[in-house]
């Protein structure tokens, strides 16, 4: 049943939010670095006994999975039913071998965009959606995926994962939010939990997201990031 003031809410997606198509998936970053498959490897880091560089080539021949994760802006826009085909993060946990007390992913990507995850959540390492290789400025050659997630912790343009015991702020916890401390960690469907605190943290979530400020500090990290004119 559609909930008063928002008569096309679906289930599946945060309500007034509304849904995208692949035709028409919003682009709301940089169009991304001017990478050649040679330039790129991946990386892994931190408390790890084998720490890993695999260049393009090595890295789309490792074990990998298709599948289907929807995904939520927080700018207000979801795509329902992505497919996603890329390494699973728990094949690349078992090569790297992390150390005892490791307890985060700190995933770094490009101009210092970064995010950091629970080691154990499930995450994917993408390199094609919908069957086809990611645009450049959809996060090729290597995106974050993290379903459960807003999308702003699915980070573009992967370069190194970094394997922390404490957690560290990332990207949008120092230059946007301001938080210090790990945020909620909401369900699958993060808008629909039953836990006071989850509600408390997602309520602030929005405040902070959604207000005018928000938009305004995103403008002048684009500004800042040459995204946009000065």
């Amino acid at each position: 049943m559609a909930k008063r003031g928002y008569p096309n809410h679906q289930p599946r997606i945060p309500p007034g939010w509304r849904l995208a198509t692949v035709e028409k998936w919003p682009i709301n970053t940089m169009h991304g670095p001017g990478l050649r498959p040679t330039d790129w490897h991946f990386k892994t880091s931190g408390e790890v006994r084998k720490p890993l560089s695999l260049p393009y080539e090595e890295f789309v021949q490792l074990p990998h999975i298709t599948k289907k994760f929807d995904h939520h802006c927080i700018d207000g826009w979801s795509y329902l039913g992505n497919e996603w085909t890329g390494v699973d993060m728990n094949t690349i946990i078992e090569m790297t071998r992390p150390n005892e007390g490791v307890k985060y992913l700190h995933v770094e990507g490009e101009n210092e965009y970064s995010a950091t995850l629970p080691l154990g959540q499930e995450l994917m390492l993408a390199f094609k959606r919908n069957g086809e290789a990611l645009p450049r400025a959809g996060g090729w050659p290597v995106r974050l995926v993290a379903p459960g997630e807003f999308g702003y912790k699915s980070v573009k343009w992967v370069q190194e994962v970094r394997f922390i015991t404490e957690w560290e702020e990332d990207f949008w916890n120092k230059k946007l939010i301001g938080w210090g401390e790990p945020p909620i960690d909401p369900a699958l469907n993060p808008w629909n939990v039953n836990n006071e605190e989850r509600k408390a943290g997602l309520r602030k979530l929005f405040t902070h997201l959604l207000e005018e400020k928000r938009r305004e500090k995103l403008e002048r990290i684009r500004k800042s990031a040459g995204e946009i004119p000065a």
